[in-house]
């Protein structure tokens, strides 16, 4: 995975060629360590006369600590290892007494040298290729998602990505330093680019904070804008770090976004990217929770289902109707910019959700089009039924909500059945087709309430009374959901508190911006001194070792509680 430098000890079979080869290896190990000593006693020769005199017992204390330092060292360790191995068998009194020195020496710090050991195996092991990417089975299916389509991530990046967090999870690691030095040598000039943006960024975010402060209201407001200027800090964070760490990515080959937060920044030594990883899963979650709502066949609450609403959300603007941190839907729309990265498995997951939502708006716009186009002729005839018919029938169909099409289509259907129904076809009566025409402009209605129920349930039982082929059995299918929609609602009602089920949600999670809970079911997770900080600023902060509070919603982990 990454090249580390390998100087297996080989020895001669050989004893009696053994033996001048360990006398030369034992001569050079003695002169290695009085060259030590002696520039040892220089130094601390040079450093007592530049510091004022120590108590004794200070000194002894220091001179002990130093020499425990140095016997843990692992190069001093290895010495005494050689010096005991070679010299184990010589005849020599001198060595022998050296080789009792260095089997005393290692006595203690042996376990602590076993430990390190074990440390380096698992680094060694996490950094193994696996079988399917020394076969090539990661680069076939990149290829194959290529060739479909798809983005697919670096299997390489991800699997190199795996190996530092292995790494950074043992930073006594014997090869810790060397991969951190080479990792950030290769990116070290964009690296300080970076860190002056990030820098330059904090520096205007808290400058607006300091404006606000001066210029803000009471109590609450103050605590209200504190929070929106942090939440404000991370995004910002987000838009300036992540096109770096994609670019970082791609030239290392490490998928620097699948580290968590506190190994990113140990890693490139940046403290200014807490909470960037986090916040880059909450962008990715919040655009995926639209994709997943755009592809349900009801359309709930807070769902970008119109032209407008989806438009403004990829412009970087909150819809009205929609609960999301408008600073999150601000930093998704700045990094759909950002270049692709197949050795990001976050930016190939994003891009293919963002991808469907642009594809979708333009699908949504082509069909409005064509709806336009037809309702634009003045006076519709019956030449032009089957068009407006079609139109309708895929407006109904589609995944776009546009109550205001659909009701003109529906409508100029009516006017033309209404003025003449010789010229269809003889097997349909007019009634039959005035009832499609009304069941159609029923079902173009998305959002019902009880207010409806009892005209659908009338028109059900027409439908009913028609004769039983495909058409009528799919109408009496849609009112029928229609009328369970109804039903669920009366029930269910609204806001409701998703952790008791019985009060009101008054306090809303972030970054999913859900309001899903109530004050009483916060404060039962919180201190006493926590639940009167909230109820003085209006919101709640989630330290990262405090225990995590998940959206009842979404089950988000949430970073901050506010009121709603």
């Amino acid at each position: 995975c990454f090249d580390l430098s390998s100087t297996p000890y080989l020895f001669p079979r050989d004893a009696s060629r053994m033996r001048p080869l360990c006398t030369r290896i034992l001569a050079e190990l003695q002169q290695s360590q009085a060259d030590e000593g002696e520039s040892k006693a220089e130094g601390e020769g040079k450093k007592r006369e530049g510091e004022p005199a120590a108590h004794g017992g200070d000194k002894e204390s220091d001179v002990k600590e130093a020499a425990k330092e140095e016997e843990c060292v692992p190069s001093t360790v290895i010495q005494h290892m050689l010096n005991a191995a070679l010299g184990f068998n010589s005849s020599d009194l001198d060595i022998q007494q050296s080789v009792e020195k260095s089997v005393t020496a290692l006595i203690p710090v042996l376990p602590a040298f076993r430990d390190q050991c074990r440390r380096n195996q698992a680094v060694l092991t996490a950094m193994q290729v696996e079988e399917e990417e020394k076969n090539g089975e990661g680069v076939r299916e990149r290829r194959k998602g290529e060739e479909e389509g798809e983005a697919t991530p670096s299997h390489t990046a991800m699997m190199r990505a795996k190996a530092v967090g292995t790494l950074l999870d043992h930073p006594k690691s014997s090869f810790s330093t060397l991969i951190y030095d080479n990792i950030r040598a290769e990116i070290e000039e964009e690296l300080e680019k970076m860190r002056a943006e990030l820098r330059e960024a904090e520096a205007k975010i808290a400058q607006e904070r300091r404006e606000g402060e001066e210029t803000g209201g009471g109590e609450g407001e103050e605590g209200s804008y504190y929070l929106e200027s942090v939440r404000m800090q991370a995004a910002a964070r987000t838009k300036v770090a992540v096109p770096y760490l994609l670019s970082f990515s791609s030239e290392l080959e490490i998928d620097l976004l699948e580290l968590s937060n506190s190994h990113l920044c140990s890693l490139l030594n940046v403290d200014e990217l807490q909470l960037v990883t986090a916040e880059a899963e909450g962008i990715l979650s919040t655009v995926t929770a639209h994709r997943s709502r755009i592809e349900e066949t009801e359309a709930p609450p807070g769902c970008l289902r119109s032209t407008s609403a989806l438009s403004s959300f990829l412009k970087g603007t909150v819809p009205a109707g929609v609960n999301d941190d408008c600073f999150t839907v601000q930093a998704a729309s700045a990094l759909a910019t950002s270049e692709p990265c197949y050795a990001s498995k976050w930016r190939c997951a994003f891009g293919e959700v963002w991808e469907y939502l642009a594809s979708t708006l333009a699908r949504w716009k082509e069909l409005e089009g064509r709806i336009s186009k037809a309702l634009a002729k003045e006076e519709s005839t019956a030449a032009d039924y089957a068009l407006l018919s079609s139109l309708l029938d895929e407006l109904l169909s589609s995944d776009v909500v546009n109550e205001v099409a659909a009701t003109a289509l529906a409508d100029r259907l009516h006017f033309i059945t209404s003025q003449s129904t010789s010229r269809y076809d003889e097997s349909y009566s007019r009634d039959k087709e005035e009832l499609a025409v009304r069941v159609k402009k029923a079902l173009a209605k998305r959002e019902v309430t009880e207010d409806d129920f009892p005209y659908l349930k009338k028109l059900l039982d027409e439908v009913r009374t028609e004769s039983s082929d495909d058409a009528k059995r799919e109408w009496q299918r849609a009112i029928s959901d229609k009328l369970e929609c109804i039903t669920r609602q009366s029930v269910a009602g609204q806001d409701t508190c998703g952790k008791c089920y019985s009060r009101a949600a008054s306090h809303k999670c972030l970054p999913c911006s859900h309001v899903s809970i109530c004050e009483e079911c916060v404060a039962k997770q919180l201190s006493s001194q926590e639940v009167d900080v909230m109820k003085k600023m209006n919101f709640h902060i989630v330290k990262p070792d405090d225990t995590p509070i998940e959206c009842p919603y979404c089950q988000q982990a949430a970073a901050y509680i506010s009121l709603h």
